[in-house]
C-alpha cells in the first residue's frame, strides 16, 4: 500500500507538470491572478458554541479584471482527488493522499467582478451536488475612522459597515489599493487585511500577500446547478439542521437505502449571510 501511495504522488506530480502546459490551450480564461492574499480565518460552526472555533487558511487571487476567494485546504484536497481520478485511482486512494491535510468543509468560492463588471458569482458543494448562483456585486455603506494599526508591514485604517445581515469591523491598506477582500467584502480604498464580525464568529486576517511570478487562472471548474441564492441557503440550511430529512428529499435516496437510520440530534444552523431560506 504504501509503494502504491508513493507511486501515485509522483505520478500527480507529473500530471500537475503536464497540464500547467497545456492549461493555456485547454481554456478560455476570463483573467488571470498577479496578487494572491493568503488569510487565516477563525469561524464558529454553530451558534450555540461561538467559542468553539474551526480554523481555515483562505486565498484570494486578485487579476485585472476579477477575483476568486476559496479554500486553500479544500482546493488542495479537491486536486488530489482529480488527480487521482484521472489517473484511474478511486476514492480510498485519493483519502490516503489527502489524509494530512485538515479538512474545514468549507467549498464556497466566491467570484467578484465575474461573469461580468459589476456581478458576483458564488458557488458551492452540498452533500453530492455543486451549485451556483450570481447577484450584483454589493459594496458595503463603509464608515471610515481615524484608528491606524499595522498588519504584515502595511499601515491600515479602520472601518465600519453593516453588511449581508451582520456588522463587520475591516482593516484596510491604501498602500495596494485595490478595493477587495475576504468573501464577499469589498468597496475600500485599499485592500482589506483584517476583518471580523461583531459576534467574532467570523474573523480572517491576512498571514500573506505575494506578487505572482506566473499568473493563475481565475476561472470555474466543474459542472454546477444553476439556482437562487435562497434555494442553495435552505439546502444548506436544511442539510446542516437535519441530514436524514435532507437525504429522504433526494430522489435516488429511499428508505430501503438508507436503512435504519439514527436520528441525529438537531442543531441550529449558520452562514455568513444572514437570510432566510427560499419558501416552497
Amino acid at each position: 500500500m504504501i509503494e502504491e501511495i508513493i507511486f501515485m504522488k509522483r505520478t500527480i506530480i507529473l500530471f500537475f507538470l503536464l497540464a500547467s502546459e497545456l492549461d493555456s490551450f485547454s481554456q478560455n480564461l476570463s483573467d488571470s491572478a498577479y496578487i494572491q492574499v493568503t488569510y487565516k480565518e477563525d469561524f464558529a460552526k454553530s451558534p450555540d458554541s461561538p467559542k468553539k472555533m474551526e480554523f481555515d487558511e483562505m486565498v484570494l487571487n486578485i487579476g485585472n479584471l476579477c477575483s476568486e476567494f476559496y479554500s486553500k485546504r479544500e482546493d488542495q484536497i479537491q486536486h488530489i482527488r482529480d488527480s487521482v481520478f484521472v489517473l484511474g485511482g478511486d476514492i480510498s486512494q485519493a483519502t490516503s493522499l489527502a489524509a494530512d491535510i485538515p479538512r474545514s468543509y468549507q467549498y464556497y468560492h466566491v467570484y467578484k467582478n465575474y461573469p461580468s463588471k459589476g456581478m458576483l458569482t458564488y458557488t458551492d458543494k452540498v452533500l453530492f451536488d455543486s451549485y451556483r448562483y450570481e447577484e450584483p456585486l454589493e459594496k458595503p455603506l463603509w464608515t471610515l475612522l481615524s484608528e491606524r494599526k499595522d498588519i504584515q508591514g502595511y499601515s491600515c485604517q479602520k472601518a465600519l459597515a453593516a453588511f449581508k445581515g451582520r456588522k463587520w469591523t475591516a482593516w484596510y491598506t491604501t498602500e495596494i489599493p485595490i478595493s477587495d477582500g475576504p468573501w464577499k467584502l469589498n468597496g475600500l480604498p485599499g485592500l482589506i487585511l483584517d476583518a471580523v464580525d461583531s459576534d467574532s464568529l467570523y474573523h480572517f486576517y491576512c498571514v500573506g500577500i505575494r506578487q505572482l511570478k506566473e499568473s493563475i487562472p481565475i476561472n470555474i471548474k466543474g459542472k454546477f446547478i444553476k439556482c437562487s441564492k435562497q434555494k442553495l441557503y435552505g439546502k444548506t440550511k436544511q442539510l446542516d439542521e437535519d441530514l436524514v430529512a435532507y437525504l429522504k428529499s433526494m430522489p435516488h435516496i429511499t428508505n430501503a437505502t438508507m436503512g435504519g437510520s439514527k436520528k441525529i440530534a438537531a442543531k441550529k444552523y449558520i452562514d455568513m449571510e444572514v437570510l432566510e431560506p427560499a419558501k416552497k
